[in-house]
């Protein structure tokens, strides 16, 4: 009986040990793996393929490795398309399997530097537009350098995705002085975009949208969204000023803001004669704003 006691205790001790080598191996290849460490990482993964090919980890593992190496090599921009594919179809689903979706966004930063340095000789591409260095600055975390590319880009502030680009790089970093008359125009020049950026944006502002979006009777042809800029001058005195440095834009929304910052203004200098017409050009531009704007008058 006591030979029996002390060889499961044996035993014991060796599962034991076995099991605490299984995590040692595993470990060192997730640590060379999250600090982008290619060469330990290609050591500790064939240490744990050595001594435990059947390791749940060690396929993830394998396969991350081989698309890391793959990614940097010959990163050029002739092959940038490609490369960004794989970063997000290959890449990134086996790193978020290792190391949780919380903590791949930074660790994913590094890499879409890589990209984004390559990208820096190329223009903005119309037919590619997320193959630009701008959004991949900005998938790094580095602002100055995203808002950096986007002013290079010629009438970056007529052209849908690079003002969406500066829009939220402003949002998240600029004062609000700048990105307000920003998030104006690209709700006049793509108010789609302007919708989905506003999902993971400031609270304060996605809380207006909700408020806009609750009372505001759409009857037209436009996208609800293109309206959210004359309807914030009727509702959030605050922001007027803040809006007027939008840039006009040839639609009859922008037009609507127009026409609505001239009444604002003849109201508060109280020249009532003036008003009149001006209603009258906002009435049969924009009905619906200005019912809206006649309700609290």
């Amino acid at each position: 009986g006591a030979r029996y006691g002390i060889a499961k205790a044996k035993t014991m001790q060796l599962d034991l040990f076995e099991d605490s080598r299984d995590v040692t191996l595993n470990n060192a290849a997730v640590k060379a793996l999250s600090t982008h460490d290619l060469g330990a990482a290609a050591l500790a993964i064939r240490a744990l393929r050595d001594e435990f090919p059947r390791h749940h980890d060690l396929t993830t593992h394998e396969q991350l490795l081989e698309q890391l190496n793959d990614f940097r090599r010959d990163l050029e921009p002739a092959n940038l398309k490609s490369r960004h594919h794989q970063l997000i179809h290959g890449i990134l689903p086996f790193a978020e399997r290792l190391l949780g979706s919380a903590l791949v966004i930074v660790w994913a930063r590094p890499l879409w530097a890589d990209l984004a340095r390559a990208a820096t000789p190329l223009g903005y591409d119309s037919d590619r537009p997320d193959i630009h260095s701008a959004p991949f600055w900005l998938a790094a975390g580095n602002p100055d350098q995203a808002r950096s590319a986007v002013e290079k880009i010629p009438s970056w502030r007529r052209i849908p995705v690079p003002l969406a680009w500066m829009t939220e790089i402003e949002i998240n970093h600029g004062p609000s002085e700048i990105w307000w008359p920003l998030l104006a125009e690209l709700a006049w020049l793509a108010p789609e975009r302007l919708s989905c950026l506003l999902l993971r944006e400031p609270a304060g502002v996605e809380h207006l949208r909700k408020q806009f979006l609750a009372a505001f009777e759409n009857n037209g042809e436009y996208h609800d969204l293109v309206w959210f800029p004359a309807w914030l001058l009727i509702h959030q005195s605050e922001l007027r000023e803040l809006l007027r440095r939008a840039q006009p834009a040839q639609n009859e929304p922008a037009r609507a803001f127009g026409l609505l910052l001239d009444l604002l203004h003849l109201e508060k200098t109280g020249r009532q004669a003036d008003l009149i017409p001006q209603r009258a050009k906002l009435r049969a531009l924009a009905p619906d704003i200005f019912a809206d704007y006649m309700r609290s008058r």
